[in-house]
């Protein structure tokens, strides 16, 4: 049961991460000459997220299929970064967004608003939206993932542990 709920989580993740990759990548795609250097910074960090996701689900995917190189130490640490990065990029790129409007972006006063700077402030803006929304889902599937990897590296002898009582010859 426990390997059809992460085979189920792998799948979802790896269809949030195709999805975030998509969007975000669009967004740097289009970028201009006017995009303020924090915004372009908040948006590569969250594609180096993205990249990251990709790394962990790929080495996860391969380790339920080819079970004689899974490590559980290496799952556990793969599914830890991505669950750590996946939220830092989720709250940045929320921070960066604010709590905006798309379409009545007007009224903004600032000019490092991470919207601007393409050609069409709006499309950037709900593609912004979409991919923070993926990355917090995304984020959501890491935690379960890495509790399940946790549980994994408990079980499967991940720390090393003394003889029992039965072993002990008196």
């Amino acid at each position: 049961m426990k390997t059809i709920i992460n085979s189920i989580l792998r799948i979802v993740q790896f269809l949030l991460v195709l999805i975030a990759t998509a969007l975000l990548g669009n967004v740097r795609a289009n970028n201009t000459q006017h995009a303020a250097a924090s915004a372009t910074a908040a948006i590569n960090f969250a594609i180096f997220v993205c990249a990251l996701a990709w790394i962990a689900i790929i080495y996860s995917i391969i380790t339920q299929v080819v079970s004689a190189i899974s490590m559980p130490i290496v799952a556990l640490a793969l599914d830890g970064l991505a669950t750590l990065f996946t939220f830092i990029g989720a709250v940045v790129l929320s921070a960066k967004l604010t709590t905006a409007n798309c379409a009545s972006y007007v009224r903004l006063e600032t000019t490092d608003w991470i919207a601007f700077g393409s050609g069409d402030t709006e499309k950037r803006c709900r593609e912004i939206q979409a991919g923070l929304v993926f990355m917090w889902f995304l984020f959501a599937t890491f935690a379960a993932t890495m509790a399940l990897a946790f549980k994994e590296f408990r079980r499967g002898g991940g720390s090393v542990r003394g003889p029992s009582m039965s072993q002990i010859g008196v």
